[in-house]
């Protein structure tokens, strides 16, 4: 062991003294060594108190106890990751974490420093988040410059992914969300499982995907909170795909075992390709309007919704709204103009939303009474414009994901680590 760890040691040993008892031990001890860099006891709570709190968990001991061993093992990566960055010469400047943890605040609605007086208030020092971000940025600095230089895109590969996805057009993506715990030899194959549904299990009772795919996730969208983006459901191997389509907009699965490890995936989304997301499509509306109180009777408001339903048959186009109107005692008539249908009330939206030009809505009800909506006009779906540079780097992202990954899983097993 080289001289820092055994003066680490020496200090952790007087401290003991000063606390004294068991509860010392647990807290200033070690919990592991990696290489020669010490992974103290007390780093080890404190980073327990930073994933608590940030990820909205319960603040027990039975959540500590459930997360501890998962948390490890991420603190050890990260020593590795440190050490692989520090060897290769990589450098992280205390004023660049601070502008990382600038950048981290912001996403959350906060300032840098309302977000550090926000941990101690908790009980959290500072330099547990400034570590973990020190961390993140080396390993992303050490990708870039030893890495991603290994990874080479091919015109055949782009032209190939264009092609399938022209190919996907009019099929359903998703906007997805991955966590994903490696497995790295076979004895950690019931730890790595059991890890995956406590995290699951913890995500369905409310704590936040985000925070927790930052804390624990191996994949390369873990800084980017587990966000992958717009992607086809046969996209990310053909585990994900048999379950992908299963899963609820909203909802998470369950831990899905790939090639790798266990993936847990989130589905926040879902659209058909090659078409203009609905809400963006813009249509000119006119109404007739059979006014109504707010008050009424259902069986008044029951007897009017079967008087617009009579009158649909009745609109000949946008032209014939106002002719009828006149026609009509105690019904006006409006031209609404152009309105983009994410704008809409969402009784307006449901109801116009696949309707085509010159086609009437049934009768929807709001507070002022009963409407008859005719679509006059709309926007066609915008033509989806191939971008090759970006297939280009989505390629090149996933490749060297796959670097990393690997790179990793060799430190794991060319380095001593001492679990304490």
């Amino acid at each position: 062991m080289s001289l820092r760890p055994l003066m680490l040691c020496a200090g952790l040993v007087a401290l003991a003294l000063a606390f004294g008892g068991a509860q010392a031990q647990q807290v200033l001890g070690i919990a592991a060594v990696v290489d020669d860099e010490v992974i103290s006891a007390y780093d080890l709570e404190e980073r327990l108190d930073l994933v608590v709190i940030s990820a909205n968990l319960p603040r027990t001991e039975e959540t500590r106890q459930r997360l501890r061993p998962q948390v490890l093992r991420t603190m050890v990566d990260e020593e590795l990751q440190k050490i692989a960055a520090r060897d290769a010469g990589v450098q992280v400047l205390n004023g660049e974490i601070d502008d990382e943890i600038e950048n981290i605040a912001q996403r959350n609605g906060m300032s840098g420093e309302r977000l550090l007086d926000q941990l101690r208030r908790n009980g959290v020092d500072p330099e547990t988040l400034r570590q973990q971000v020190l961390a993140s940025m080396a390993w992303q600095r050490f990708m870039a410059a030893r890495l991603l230089r290994t990874v080479d895109v091919s015109d055949e590969e782009i032209d190939e992914l264009i092609r399938q996805r022209e190919q996907s057009r009019g099929e359903t993506s998703y906007l997805v969300s991955e966590i994903l715990l490696t497995v790295d030899q076979p004895s950690n194959e019931r730890a790595v499982r059991d890890a995956a549904e406590r995290l699951a299990n913890q995500i369905r009772q409310g704590a936040r995907f985000d925070v927790l795919a930052r804390q624990f996730s191996a994949g390369a969208t873990a800084q980017q909170g587990g966000d992958v983006g717009w992607v086809r459901f046969d996209t990310l191997g053909p585990e994900i795909a048999e379950i992908l389509p299963q899963v609820p907009r909203g909802q998470i699965s369950d831990p899905v075992r790939t090639a790798t490890g266990y993936m847990i995936v989130g589905v926040r989304d879902t659209r058909v390709e090659g078409q203009q997301d609905q809400d963006t499509v813009e249509v000119t509306l006119s109404q007739l309007l059979l006014p109504l109180g707010r008050d009424v009777n259902d069986e008044t408001v029951g007897r009017a919704m079967n008087t617009a339903a009579s009158m649909r048959d009745l609109v000949e186009g946008c032209e014939g709204v106002a002719p009828l109107a006149e026609r009509l005692d105690g019904v006006s008539g409006a031209n609404l103009g152009k309105l983009r249908i994410g704008d809409l009330p969402p009784a307006f939206k449901d109801s116009i939303a696949s309707l085509s030009i010159g086609e009437v809505s049934p009768p929807i009800r709001t507070a002022a009474g009963i409407h008859l909506l005719v679509v006059c006009d709309r926007s066609q779906p915008l033509e989806v414009q191939i971008d090759r540079a970006q297939i280009e780097n989505e390629i090149a992202a996933r490749k060297l994901n796959q670097r990393a990954l690997s790179f990793l899983r060799d430190l794991r097993r060319d380095t001593i680590v001492d679990f304490r």
